[in-house]
């Protein structure tokens, strides 16, 4: 198989994130890459260069497009902060069973593989985690400065606890526990949030919110 004419690299790079993703760095052979971009050898390496390049190149799309996402769930004004904490936790619950392939998030994939190879892919993974931390941050500053959240509530803390959530329901979804089960934790764990009296006396909206990236 030989290089198509005129393909779209765009196109390539989505169908070999998927590829990463389903089998990881380690798992995935060279010839599974050009498979699944529909490429072969020889133009997949000269289009991207080895494999290391490609999971990077990929690393990064996947990376920008996540971060874009969860900014587009967790910004706005501060009388909405607190539903959107909620939708961030709904969306957490749905992101693996909302895709076909079941595929979870690649940032998670990297860490819990261990993948080591490249520490510009390392670098990468820590920007992202600290920019979504630093969205839910704002979001948690913006449900306190609301009177939503309890304002001497750790801010920080209660956003590295929301994201252990996120990626905890993304394994657990993998293991096989249903989409019920998962917004039942989401609302449990949007329940355990340091709201105040003001935000306990109303009851939060379910949000209607998109599948993850």
């Amino acid at each position: 198989m030989g290089r198509p004419p005129g393909f779209d690299k765009d196109k390539v790079v989505q169908a070999v994130e998927r590829q990463f993703r389903r089998t990881g760095y380690a798992g995935t052979s060279v010839d599974d890459i050009a498979k699944a971009g529909g490429l072969g050898r020889g133009s997949l390496y000269a289009a991207f260069g080895d494999k290391s390049k490609l999971y990077l190149r990929t690393l990064e799309a996947y990376c920008d497009r996540t971060e874009a996402a969860w900014a587009a769930v967790l910004e706005g004004p501060d009388d909405t902060a607190l539903e959107r904490l909620h939708a961030y936790l709904v969306k957490s619950a749905r992101s693996v069973h909302d895709d076909p392939d079941r595929l979870g998030c690649m940032v998670t994939g990297f860490v819990v593989e261990g993948v080591d190879h490249d520490p510009q892919a390392s670098a990468r993974v820590r920007q992202a985690l600290a920019r979504i931390e630093g969205s839910l941050t704002e979001c948690v500053q913006a449900a306190q400065r609301h009177d939503d959240l309890d304002p001497e509530a750790d801010a920080p803390g209660i956003s590295q606890l929301l994201m252990a959530v996120n990626r905890g329901m993304e394994v657990m979804a993998r293991a096989g526990l249903d989409e019920v089960a998962l917004e039942r934790l989401a609302d449990q764990a949007f329940a355990g949030l340091p709201l105040t009296a003001r935000a306990r006396s109303r009851q939060a909206p379910r949000p209607v919110v998109s599948g993850a990236p």
